[in-house]
C-alpha cells in the first residue's frame, strides 16, 4: 500500500488477530474525567470493561498500580504478553515514543485516538505522523488513525463510545474517517432495524485506510452490507479496483465528503485529507457501481433497503395512497426522484375494476384507494395482481400521518401488509412511507411499530423513492 509517495510493505494485512483478544490502553488517568469534552483513556477503559469485552484488558499508567480495581502497568513493554491492540490517548508529541514501545512489545495494532497531527495544517503535526510511520515500519505494527475512534465490534463487546445507548449486533459494516458520524450512525440505526458487524473510524489514515478495511470486510462472513464515509484517499486506483470487485459481492454504500469548496476546506482541517474533484468522483461511482448517498440518513435508509428487500428488476412503481391531492403529488415525487409510475397493464386495470370501487377513489396509477388498503380480502386480491404483473417492479404505500398513527384504518392496513409479506416471502418489494405533505415527530412510534412488524418504512416518500432508485440502480449495475 502507499502513504503519499511512500510505499508501505508489511508481512501481514489487516485482519490478522482481529477482533483483538487483548487490548492495552495508554493514557489512563486515575481521575474521573467523564465530564471532559471528547474521549479519554479512562472513558474507553470503562466502556470496554462495562460492555463486557471478552478478552484481556491492560490499563497503562506509569504512576498507578491499578485502575479501578484492574492491575495497571507502567508501559506497554511491561505487559506480560504482546497485546493485539494498543489504544493511545496521550498528547500528540508523546505518541511516537508510545509507538516505539508498541514495536518493542511486539504489539500487532496501534489505534491512535489522539489528535494534533496533519489535520492541524501545521508542519509539526505532519512531522509527528512521519515519525510514527518510521517507527512502526521497523516491525509489523499496523496503525489505525491518528485522530480516530478506532474499532467497534458488538459481537466481541468492543465499544469505544462510552455513552452509546444502543450497540446492536448485525450485518452492516461502517468505515468512516469521522468518529462523530460513527457515533450518530450507531445511535440512530436501531430505529431502522440495523445492527453492525464492524464500525471502524480511521481518522487521518496515515497507514491503514479505507482500502485496507474494505479488503478485510469483503471476506468477513458477518458483513453483508458495507457503508463508507470518505473524505480523502491515498491510493485511488486501488480503491476503485476494490470497490468494483467487492460491490458485485456485497453492496458498497458510500458518502463522499468534501465535494464543494467549503466542504473541501473542512476536510483538510478535519482529517488532513485531500478531498478531490466532483467530476472525478462522479466517474468513480459510475465505474464502480457504488451506491452514492449524500447524508447519513440516506445511508441508513439505503442500508435498510438492502438489508430487508430482495433483488429488484427495475424502477416501475405502483403507488397507493389515501387522498386525491396526495395522489397527484405522489406521482410527481416518484418521477422527480427517478422512479417510473407507469399506467397499469390492461389486464390488471380491468381486473381491479371488478372488485375495487371507483366511487371517491382513483384506481389508476398513482392510486387513491383507502377501501383497498383497509379490507383484507380486497388488499390480498389486489396485491396478488401487482405481484404477478410484469410491468410492476415495486409497490409503495404513501400514508398521511393520521394513518401512520393508527387512525382511519391504519392499524388494519399495518396487519394487512404484515400478513401479506409473511405469507408471500421473496416477492416484489413492498414499502411504506409517510406522505411528504406533513410530518410530525409524533409519528415516530408508529413508524417503529411498522418496522417491528417487518415492514420497510420511511419517514417520507421522497426518501423512499431515493432509496428504491439506488437499490434498482445497484441491481442493474450488478447484472450488467
Amino acid at each position: 500500500m502507499k502513504n503519499g509517495n511512500k510505499e508501505i510493505t508489511r508481512k501481514y494485512k489487516f485482519g490478522e488477530k482481529f477482533p483483538p483478544e487483548s487490548i492495552a490502553i495508554v493514557g489512563i488517568s486515575r481521575n474521573d474525567n467523564t465530564n471532559i469534552p471528547g474521549y479519554t483513556g479512562l472513558q474507553m477503559f470503562r466502556s470496554l470493561r462495562d460492555t463486557g469485552f471478552k478478552g484481556r484488558l491492560y490499563p497503562v499508567n506509569p504512576k498507578a498500580d491499578e485502575i479501578e480495581g484492574v492491575k495497571a502497568y507502567p508501559s506497554v513493554k511491561a505487559i506480560p504478553e504482546s497485546p493485539d491492540l494498543v489504544i493511545i490517548t496521550v498528547p500528540a508529541p508523546i505518541v511516537p515514543q508510545i509507538i516505539e514501545d508498541c514495536v518493542e512489545a511486539g504489539a500487532f495494532y496501534a489505534h491512535i485516538c489522539s489528535s494534533g497531527f496533519s489535520e492541524t495544517g501545521e508542519a509539526e503535526g505532519k512531522l509527528l505522523e512521519d515519525q510514527i510511520l518510521e517507527k512502526s515500519m521497523k516491525s509489523n505494527l499496523m496503525v489505525i488513525g491518528p485522530n480516530s475512534m478506532g474499532i467497534n465490534i458488538p459481537s466481541a463487546n468492543i465499544k469505544m463510545y462510552y455513552d452509546l445507548k444502543s450497540f446492536k449486533d448485525g450485518s452492516v459494516a461502517f468505515l468512516t474517517q469521522s468518529g462523530g458520524l460513527a457515533h450518530i450512525f450507531f445511535e440512530n440505526s436501531p430505529e431502522l432495524g440495523i445492527g453492525f458487524s464492524k464500525v471502524i473510524s480511521y481518522g487521518n489514515g496515515i497507514m491503514l485506510d479505507a482500502a485496507d478495511f474494505l479488503e478485510y470486510l469483503a471476506d468477513d462472513d458477518k458483513t453483508k452490507i458495507i457503508c463508507m464515509y470518505i473524505e480523502g484517499i491515498k491510493d485511488g486506483r486501488r480503491l476503485i479496483e476494490l470497490v468494483k470487485e467487492v460491490n458485485t459481492l456485497k453492496p458498497v454504500i458510500m458518502w463522499k465528503g468534501g465535494l464543494t469548496g467549503s466542504g473541501a476546506r473542512a476536510v483538510a482541517s478535519h482529517t488532513g485529507s485531500m478531498a478531490g474533484d466532483r467530476e472525478i468522483w462522479n466517474g468513480f461511482f459510475k465505474q464502480t457501481g457504488a451506491v452514492k448517498v449524500e447524508t447519513l440518513q440516506e445511508m441508513g435508509e439505503a442500508a435498510m433497503v438492502f438489508q430487508n428487500l430482495q433483488s429488484i428488476n427495475g424502477k416501475r412503481a405502483v403507488v397507493l395512497g389515501a387522498g386525491g391531492g396526495s395522489t397527484v403529488s405522489n406521482g410527481d415525487i416518484c418521477t422527480r426522484e427517478g422512479l417510473e409510475v407507469p399506467a397499469l397493464s390492461l389486464e390488471t386495470g380491468e381486473e381491479l375494476s371488478q372488485f375495487v370501487s371507483s366511487v371517491n377513489q382513483i384506481i389508476t396509477n398513482p392510486m387513491d384507494v383507502p377501501s383497498m388498503l383497509t379490507d383484507p380480502e380486497t388488499f390480498n386480491r389486489a396485491f396478488d395482481l401487482f405481484m404477478n404483473d410484469s410491468t410492476i417492479d415495486m409497490v409503495i404505500i404513501s400514508l398521511p400521518m393520521p394513518w401512520m398513527q393508527g387512525r382511519w384504518g391504519g392499524e388494519i392496513l399495518k396487519n394487512n401488509i404484515k400478513n401479506f409479506i409473511q405469507e408471500r416471502p421473496n416477492k416484489k418489494p413492498i414499502v411504506v412511507s409517510v406522505s411528504d405533505d406533513w410530518y410530525s415527530g409524533e409519528v415516530e412510534q408508529s413508524m417503529r411499530e411498522y418496522r417491528e412488524a417487518g415492514i420497510t418504512t420511511f419517514r417520507s416518500l421522497t426518501m423512499a423513492c431515493r432509496a428504491l432508485r439506488r437499490f434498482a440502480d445497484y441491481h442493474k449495475f450488478k447484472s450488467s
